[in-house]
């Protein structure tokens, strides 16, 4: 599991201290013995400047001076006020057992999908229990000028990615199916040093639903122990006195559990009456106020191509069918000179040229043209690749590609239309593979007049990205040395494996799929697909993570500390394991022959009890 936060960073002097403070020796990892590994494994590495210095990796700036590089680039657009830069930093729990280089790899892959066309810094961080990254972002767009826009949609997009990279490569996620969301990392670190008021509520909030029977008790109470309450007919807010913020226990309901609501808390007491119906109305009309969702930075960068390139503004979908279909059939009836703009001309030039060609008509002297960015991209014998951006810009994105195959005269509907689109022209039958973001799939469908035909293309495109992503993993493959390997599996397991993000190719093999994945992946699709199986294998070191970090989530809800227990010998260790007592062990570091064991107070005496010799009758 990796956790995601962020600091926005607003002077200099936070700046410059935050790089060097992200790559200081003692605590960053050293990246001399493997950063050439990890620079062959970047992706998208040809387009971007990628330095990998000794203790961090940097993007589209220098290793050596990324300060200044921050600063110039935000000079150069005017962009060197209010929010200059972002601290994002990447947490692993310690019982992921993440090594530092996959750590790294992880962070950098993170920095590469949700940053494209800004300056980043990744630096890995091994000086605490758990393993963490630090990404440095710079506000200033280097293609654009524009500044990242910083919102809940864009952590929740950054810790979308971040989560779907821990899936693949084996790690934990923070799950969102449980009843409640479980507490805040601030809160939980609080928690565990017993420093946390949230949990204090609680505890509180416990004892008040067992000795209070009516509104004013409760209030009574909640103030005895040192909180102000505002009680309304649809919320109460308690605040610690002494905080400046207040919670609602709707809100401590969320983290905490179900019974901590208002209805909750008044049903247990036995004075719960619903709320006025006029009362409710006003709330549900006060909470129901129309707000413009933010635009993701995608969308924002989007929108700038679009301006920079004159391009249509959004055109009701029937307006543009009949305008193309009038330019289509001027098209066809040799007028090529009245085009919107050169990138339509040069685009109906090639398509005429192509057709020529395959009619084996003689071809027209080549018109000269002035070269600009729309222009192929890529030739081979068979292909020519078009677009108004590259293939391998689009598919590195976050987010999933959309690839359907149409004849070669839709290309000229995509025309100067607000979509981003990498287009493969196969010049044998003129047929053309367009490839956008999934989030324009609706958009491209009804550019190019297949609304009809929605299903075929969905199919499609599931059969493309079958197609190229076993190309992929066989290219991969074959630049190890080694063979993909093979395994039959049902379609819930299937399923299984695309939740958690893992890449394969499928083909059928009658009521079931065949499989095909990198071998390094073959344990981790095993522990997915036949969990039963895993358990029995669990490791006891793996084992006691697991319940080490349970207690400490337990201690941290119920406010109390661990208990621990040192140099218990081998013997007393197995009669602790003979009872029903929840504990972890260690070995003792001064000893190697003796153990310590962390438990919970509630167990203290249970564990004295076991540790009794039972011919002394002493504790041992």
């Amino acid at each position: 599991m990796a956790y995601v936060g962020k600091v926005s960073i607003k002077s200099n002097f936070h700046m410059e201290h935050a790089i060097d403070y992200i790559t200081k020796e003692e605590k960053a990892l050293s990246l001399d013995e493997f950063k050439n590994s990890l620079n062959e494994r970047l992706i998208h590495a040809q387009e971007v400047n990628t330095n990998s210095g000794e203790r961090s990796t940097c993007i589209n700036c220098s290793a050596q001076n990324t300060y200044k590089d921050f600063e110039n680039m935000r000079k150069a657009f005017g962009q060197d006020k209010g929010v200059i830069a972002h601290h994002y930093y990447q947490s692993f729990q310690k019982d992921d057992n993440i090594t530092p280089e996959l750590a790294h790899q992880t962070g950098i892959e993170l920095a590469k999908k949700m940053f494209p066309n800004f300056q980043v810094v990744i630096s890995t961080h091994i000086d605490r229990e758990h393993i963490h990254n630090h990404i440095i972002v710079n506000s200033c767009n280097i293609v654009s000028g524009m500044k990242w826009h910083s919102n809940k949609s864009s952590l929740k997009a950054i810790r979308k990615e971040s989560d779907k990279l821990c899936l693949q490569n084996g790690l934990g996620v923070i799950t969102k199916d449980s009843k409640y969301k479980g507490i805040d990392r601030t809160t939980y670190q609080l928690g565990l040093k017993g420093k946390s008021w949230k949990i204090t509520l609680v505890h509180d909030l416990e004892k008040a639903v067992e000795c209070c029977h009516s509104k004013d008790e409760f209030i009574s109470f909640l103030n005895e122990h040192g909180y102000s309450v505002r009680y309304k007919d649809i919320h109460i807010t308690i605040t610690k006195n002494g905080e400046k913020k207040g919670i609602r226990v709707d809100t401590l309901a969320k983290q905490f559990g179900e019974k901590f609501k208002k209805e909750n808390l008044e049903r247990k007491m036995g004075y719960y009456s619903p709320p006025p119906t006029d009362i409710v109305k006003i709330y549900q009309t006060k909470t129901k106020s129309k707000t413009v969702p933010a635009k993701s930075n995608w969308e924002q960068f989007e929108q700038w191509y679009f301006r920079q390139n004159n391009y249509l503004p959004s055109t009701p979908t029937n307006i543009v069918r009949e305008s193309y279909s009038v330019q289509l059939a001027n098209f066809a009836g040799k007028s090529l000179f009245y085009s919107i703009n050169i990138f339509d001309f040069v685009l109906r030039a090639m398509i005429l040229l192509l057709s020529i060609r395959r009619r084996k008509v003689k071809a027209y002297k080549p018109v000269r043209y002035k070269k600009v960015q729309t222009l192929p991209i890529r030739r081979s014998s068979d292909y020519i690749t078009f677009g108004n951006i590259k293939y391998q810009e689009l598919t590195s994105i976050a987010g999933e590609n959309y690839s359907v195959k149409v004849s070669l005269d839709k290309l000229l509907l995509l025309a100067n239309q607000p979509i981003l689109y990498s287009g493969l022209i196969d010049k044998n039958n003129n047929i053309v593979t367009i490839t956008v973001k999934k989030k324009d799939k609706d958009l491209l469908v009804s550019l190019i007049n297949l609304s009809d035909k929605q299903q075929q293309l969905d199919e499609q495109s599931a059969k493309i990205s079958n197609k190229n992503t076993y190309q992929k993993l066989k290219e991969i493959a074959a630049q190890s040395n080694e063979k993909l390997s093979y395994l039959v599996i049902t379609h819930e397991q299937a399923k299984i494996l695309k939740n958690n993000y893992i890449e394969f190719a499928c083909f059928e093999k009658g009521d079931k799929l065949n499989i095909a994945f990198l071998s390094e992946k073959a344990d981790l699709i095993k522990k997915l697909i036949y969990p039963k199986q895993e358990q029995k294998t669990e490791t006891s070191q793996q084992r006691n993570s697991r319940i080490y970090a349970q207690l400490k989530k337990n201690t941290a809800i119920t406010g109390d500390k661990l208990k621990y227990k040192t140099r218990i010998t081998k013997e007393q260790l197995s009669e602790l394991n003979k009872s029903d007592i929840v504990f972890a062990y260690f070995t003792n570091s001064d000893d190697k022959s003796l153990y310590n064991i962390a438990f919970e107070s509630k167990d203290e005496e249970k564990i004295k009890s076991a540790l009794v010799n039972k011919n002394t009758k002493k504790l041992i």
